[in-house]
């Protein structure tokens, strides 16, 4: 692997991201809010990826694709999070801390916040363009950089593919990686306009259904927080709430099953195993926290069950929507340890493999307990019986078997680890591990505030957060390309010192 071979790529990614973020300005100097911290941002991101493209462009390879994958959500975290740099006080390493988590909780669509909520607050004189600049972020990485660049600049050839897989888990539509990614974007806006219209018309304000659809429909979820800031202005009703739920399970779907749904095979999107899979935890949830709720002594009326519908689809969509719902981040006091469990194993779970959302995905839960009914099966036959492991008409690998266990054996060590870390910072048990799997299943939703916390629990945040967005390959493959090539330097400088020291005990001796 060679980093050179991904910079031009890298400057493509700045430049897309530059020109985009010359929206925040528009909207700040629309609504008379300080546009300098924006700006700079737009600047910045262009003058570099100006000079990276600079670099030759070449063919990568898969190594590279996988690198680029996460050079480009970190280096670009670094450069949306300067309006950030810019906005915060205190001193320099906390202001490039939660600066660059707020940023990387934008891009990889995790919800979570470390500003004060002041900055939030509608009053506030940055409201409007960093709210604005906030959702925009999720909503670029609730579809991903790759996508974008794949549907607009593409020009084909192995890195084109290369690059298409590194998306999380979009299946091809057509045999062009370029043509998919483009039905895949158009579809995406399309949603994000019908969202917003159908906001707009149910009594919210424009700005709010925009901001509302970029971050719901990417499933980032930050846009709760803004509606509890400001709840006695903006006035959230039911019928934008159900609109909401209804974005959150849009997200949740591969969107390459929107493109048969939206081309009339109905049947056939109900008959996917993800489907199936989502639909009957949701059921089986829901109902498991109707009757933790009723055993607490909590009376089920309406509001409850359409609270505990929007609290349940919110976790397992990994959107961290906690706009109103009983069992959000904030409402964790109502529920004991059992519910608690339970948020936590939906974390864990995520949404659909292809969609905006995290978690492990459906699919792969799928597949472990159908592995599981398939071994037993296997150890009651001879060995000499020959049991395709076959999943939605496809036939699964060994390696692919493989590398299913090794993620999920990889991912509870994340959490593990994070949830120690936590541990030792005193922070109540439950609480660390819903905050390290939602993190890491990119969430977003917290029962604690981040803010207050020291920068290594923050720093583990954000490297979790940006693995669970990239879904940990990628982001191994850079810390063994990193370690790979500090070993090497070390082993040349040792071998250049033994050459220092032979070549002084030779003249010494002379």
């Amino acid at each position: 692997m060679n980093i050179r071979n991904i910079l031009w790529y890298l400057g493509i990614f700045l430049l897309v991201e530059g020109i985009l973020s010359i929206l925040p300005v528009i909207i700040a100097l629309y609504y008379h809010e300080p546009y300098q911290p924006y700006l700079m941002g737009v600047v910045l991101s262009i003058i570099t990826g100006s000079i990276l493209m600079r670099f030759p462009r070449v063919e990568l390879n898969f190594g590279d694709a996988m690198i680029l994958s996460s050079v480009a959500l970190i280096i670009l975290s670094f450069f949306g999070a300067l309006p950030f740099f810019n906005i915060l006080d205190g001193n320099q390493i906390d202001i490039l801390i939660d600066g660059y988590f707020e940023s990387v909780s934008g891009y990889s669509t995790t919800g979570l916040t470390v500003l004060p909520s002041d900055m939030y607050a509608i009053n506030s004189k940055y409201y409007h363009a960093l709210i604005f600049k906030r959702t925009m972020s999720e909503w670029i990485g609730g579809l991903g950089i790759v996508i974008l660049f794949l549907s607009i600049l593409a020009k084909g050839g192995m890195s084109s593919v290369y690059l298409y897989k590194m998306t999380e888990g979009f299946e091809r539509l057509t045999p062009s990686v370029e043509r998919t990614a483009r039905i895949i974007l158009r579809i995406y806006i399309f949603y994000t306009l019908v969202g917003i219209m159908l906001l707009w018309v149910s009594g919210l304000d424009f700005f709010h259904s925009l901001c509302t659809v970029m971050s719901t429909i990417a499933t980032g979820g930050f846009i709760g927080s803004v509606f509890k800031i400001n709840s006695m202005y903006l006035g959230i009703n039911v019928i934008n709430q159900s609109i909401i739920i209804i974005i959150m399970l849009i997200a949740a779907v591969p969107f390459t099953l929107h493109y048969d749904l939206l081309s009339g095979k109905i049947e056939q999107f109900f008959n996917n195993i993800e489907i199936k899979s989502l639909i009957g935890i949701l059921f089986i949830s829901i109902l498991m926290f109707l009757s933790f709720l009723w055993l607490h002594g909590i009376e089920i009326n309406c509001g409850i069950i359409f609270q505990t519908i929007l609290g349940t689809i919110s976790t397992i969509t990994t959107t961290g929507y906690s706009g109103g719902s009983i069992i959000d981040g904030k409402g964790l006091q109502y529920v004991g340890d059992i519910e608690r469990f339970l948020l936590f194993i939906l974390m864990i779970i995520g949404a659909c493999a292809g969609s905006t959302g995290g978690g492990i995905k459906q699919i792969r839960l799928s597949v472990m307990i159908k592995a599981i009914q398939w071994s037993i099966r296997r150890l009651s036959l001879p060995e000499s019986a020959i049991v395709p492991f076959k999943i939605c008409e496809k036939v699964w690998s060994d390696k692919e078997l493989k590398t299913i266990t090794l993620f999920f054996f990889i991912y509870m060590v994340i959490i593990g680890f994070g949830f120690s870390v936590m541990i030792l910072h005193n922070i109540e048990p439950m609480q660390a591990l819903l905050l390290s799997s939602s993190s890491l299943g990119t969430n977003g939703l917290s029962g604690i505030d981040i803010r207050t916390q020291p920068l290594d629990v923050k720093i583990i945040l954000i490297f979790q957060m940006i693995a669970g967005r990239l879904e940990i390959f990628p982001v191994l493959a850079l810390l063994g390309y990193i370690s790979g090539k500090l070993q090497r330097r070390v082993m040349e400088e040792r071998d250049e010192l033994e050459r220092r020291v032979r070549f002084i005990k030779k003249h010494d001796g002379d």
